[in-house]
């Protein structure tokens, strides 16, 4: 019974198509003093274009804090590879943050094509496993986008 659960369950969650992905490099990792905030849920559009990839939000370090940045469907750049955004630890317990990039096929970082359409904020709070409600920071607004 367990298992068809876990069948159905599956059945619901889109999938969603992804960019090629690579790891992100050493040399990408910033220090940040504290670890973000839990991710914003976020509606995710219909797929705007063939081809086009859908990019996860994520928290980026800025001015001494976190901010939200939604997802977004991207055209893929001519041959690009993406690196998602990551958080680490280092031995001594210092935290490191990179943020997403893409990559192209020598190595060199590429700017990220215009967003053709972003996620949506997801109306509701978010609720821990305790029943507390948790704060989910700023959001950067994409180019072109009006503050709601």
């Amino acid at each position: 019974m367990r298992f068809l659960l876990l069948i159905a369950l599956s059945a619901c969650v889109p999938n969603l198509p992804a960019p090629a992905m690579t790891s992100q490099r050493t040399s990408a990792l910033v220090a940040v003093p504290y670890p973000p905030p839990p991710a914003h849920v976020e509606a995710v559009p219909d797929t705007p274009k063939e081809k086009a990839v859908w990019i996860d939000g994520e928290w980026l370090w800025r001015n001494k804090r976190w901010m939200w940045q939604r997802g977004r469907w991207i055209p893929v750049p001519n041959g690009g590879t993406y690196s998602p955004w990551t958080v680490v630890r280092d031995r001594d317990g210092n935290l490191y943050w990179a943020k997403g990039v893409w990559h192209a096929a020598n190595g060199e970082e590429l700017e990220e094509p215009k967003p053709l359409a972003v996620g949506a904020d997801v109306v509701g709070s978010v609720i821990d496993s305790e029943g507390n409600t948790i704060e989910q920071g700023r959001v950067l607004q994409p180019p072109g986008e009006r503050k709601k």
